[in-house]
């Protein structure tokens, strides 16, 4: 029994390791936080933060219109496809190959 939960909490050691190699997709869903340049940071639902890169190559989507990275808002739900790089200095980085912004807001009816 000893041996065996030995070896489950090396394995879960290494579990990030094996999903750390470059060029992996991982989805993030949330909500945009915050907008620094090329940079968007999503909270997601347990709470954590994400910082994922835009660049030329990010396709933007809200349902099949494609937008532009400027229509990006704070407060927006968002499905982010995202890759790992490594930068000049050898530092992971995520960089969005796709966004998937949420419905546009119902406005309000009037009365």
């Amino acid at each position: 029994m000893r041996k065996a939960l030995i070896i489950l909490a090396f394995a879960l050691a290494l579990a990030p390791l094996a999903s750390a190699h470059e060029g992996h997709a991982k989805k993030v869903m949330g909500t945009v936080a915050a907008i620094n340049g090329d940079h968007l940071e999503i909270t997601t639902s347990p709470g954590k933060s994400s910082m994922i890169m835009l660049n030329d190559k990010t396709k933007i989507m809200r349902g099949k219109a494609t937008q532009k990275a400027g229509d990006i808002k704070v407060g927006d739900r968002v499905v982010i496809t995202a890759a790992d790089v490594k930068d000049k200095d050898g530092k992971i980085m995520w960089v969005a190959k796709q966004v998937s912004l949420g419905s546009a807001p119902a406005t309000a009816a009037k009365k």
